[in-house]
């Protein structure tokens, strides 16, 4: 007899059950939200050492406590899952344990400085390890005799990287990232060998390091005795985020003193890319100054006579015919100077001169000595020869804050027109330098609107260049502003032919309007 397998009824009914289980996760999965792949973009700082915390940004991470893990694993090597701290959905932090350094490369039996590449692990694992570009460098807790609270900073490259993708590997690479500061300088420091720019500021290190020197240094000791400590204080400091910081006092944040630095050998070519010393420097108003006399000061180098910038953009104003603008509103009352008594009237920034009075005559003559000491200091150059000063564009009367500001009588016309840049002499790409230009369309060039008491022939005092009220015995045309049409000319062609009732900007507030429109 042939024995036949038998399947007991409840056990065939328990299969039947699971098959049809098998058949329905599908549905039910699709029915409820699929979690998504984490994806890193950011990981800060780029270099840190063990101890240090890490901080991952990206998207699709679990939020909470614990409910991620990073992988670390360096090139060749094993990958170590490390339970993250606190996490939202965007963003990671999670400490860097000692038995990371189990995972370093090793010189003998010593862990050094190693790139890892991290994933994440949520509701899913993501994709691939970070590229190098965003993968940190971690040292061992004891790096450079440290105690791993650097921040990240002083860890050393790996010899056979290339921070800066030049070709040469880091081992052979004096200065890794580019910042003028030799990878030594760097470690000692604890500033980052690889990255030209530590503290992410937009400045680069060796700026703000050379900045700090000449902060510091005076007339008083040797220039090799100044340290800029920048690891300690505040002050032009590459650990410490300070662009928008003026330290010397000169009107120009060091991120504006640096992009001027930039300028001078990327634009103008009048000056090479080196520290010492720097064309523009956050630690001098008198960048292009010496150290002599034994009197703690510096002595300036650039006089304005010799200064060639502003005759610069005199020529190119009367070869692109800015000679003589046409003023169609006051035509004949503006007396525009021969200032250099060449035989041609050229465009400059006072109008209303009177032969009559000599301190204004010479004033003109050098209208970006700011402060009449015959020197230019570093806000009364025009780098980009545009013929406004570096103070004009960056603080002064072409920044429509400044009108605001000084004439808050006034208000604001309802238009917001865009200012210059000092390291661009031609801040709108229209093809017109940007003293010559015209903001606000009034066909009254840029460079005769910045000064009230100029425009009236008045001395030279007070901070805003006039009094903010209204004065009857000025001329209407002493009423300059690049920011607004309908001044100093209420019949110019951008100035609005029908102004609102109430209208809250001059000419069109009183007493103006019975003065202006008469």
């Amino acid at each position: 007899m042939v024995l036949r397998p038998r399947t007991r009824p409840l056990l065939r009914r328990a299969v039947a059950a699971a098959a049809l289980g098998a058949l329905l996760v599908p549905a039910v999965a699709d029915a409820k939200a699929k979690p998504k792949t984490p994806v890193i973009t950011k990981v800060t700082p780029k270099t840190a050492l063990v101890g240090n915390k890490l901080t991952i940004t990206g998207k699709h991470f679990t939020r909470g406590k614990a409910k991620n893990s990073v992988l670390f694993r360096r090139d060749k090597g094993k990958a170590l899952f490390v339970k993250a701290d606190v996490s939202t959905t965007k963003k990671i932090v999670v400490v860097l344990p000692p038995t990371l350094e189990k995972y370093m490369n090793a010189e003998g039996a010593t862990p050094v400085a190693t790139r890892f590449r991290l994933r994440v692990l949520a509701a899913k694992l993501s994709k691939a390890y970070t590229p190098a570009k965003i993968s940190p460098v971690i040292g061992p807790a004891k790096a450079n005799g440290t105690d791993g609270n650097s921040g990240g900073a002083g860890v050393p490259t790996t010899p056979d990287g290339d921070c800066d993708n030049d070709g040469v590997k880091n081992g052979v690479d004096l200065d890794d990232d580019n910042d003028l500061l030799a990878d030594d300088l760097e470690l000692s420091l604890a500033l980052d060998p690889c990255s030209g720019d530590t503290d992410g500021d937009g400045v680069e290190d060796g700026f703000e390091y050379q900045s700090a020197i000449d902060l510091n240094n005076d007339d008083y000791q040797h220039p090799n005795y100044s340290i800029p400590y920048p690891a300690k204080t505040a002050y032009p400091n590459p650990l410490f985020k300070d662009a928008d910081k003026d330290y010397d006092g000169d009107g120009l944040d060091l991120a504006d003193e640096y992009h001027l630095w930039k300028y001078t050998y990327e634009v103008n070519h009048t000056a090479t890319r080196t520290l010492v010393p720097l064309s523009y420097s956050d630690g001098a108003q008198y960048s292009l100054s010496v150290l002599a006399g034994g009197n703690g000061r510096r002595t300036p180098t650039m006089n304005v006579t010799d200064y060639q910038p502003p005759q610069a953009f005199r020529a190119w104003a009367a070869s692109a015919g800015y000679a003589q603008p046409f003023l169609p509103a006051f035509n004949a009352q503006f007396d525009l100077y021969d200032m250099d008594h060449d035989g041609v009237v050229t465009t400059v920034p006072k109008r209303i001169t009177n032969p009559g009075v000599d301190w204004q005559r010479r004033a003109e003559l050098t209208y970006w000595d700011l402060d009449f000491d015959g020197k230019v200091s570093d806000d009364e150059r025009d780098e980009d020869a545009d013929g406004l000063t570096n103070y004009d564009e960056v603080l002064g009367p072409m920044t429509s804050g400044w009108w605001s500001k000084c004439y808050s009588e006034e208000g604001e016309y309802p238009i917001t027109y865009v200012g210059t840049k000092a390291y661009d002499a031609d801040s709108d790409g229209d093809g017109i330098l940007d003293g010559a230009d015209d903001q606000d369309f009034d066909d009254i060039p840029n460079i005769m609107e910045l000064s009230r008491n100029m425009a009236g022939n008045k001395p030279l005092n007070g901070v805003c260049g006039g009094s903010a009220t209204y004065d009857a015995s000025a001329p209407a045309e002493t009423y300059v502003n690049p920011f607004n049409p309908c001044l100093p000319d209420v019949n110019s062609r951008t100035c609005q032919r029908h102004p609102m009732i109430g209208a809250a900007y001059g000419p069109f507030v009183e007493p103006w309007q019975p003065k202006i429109r008469n």
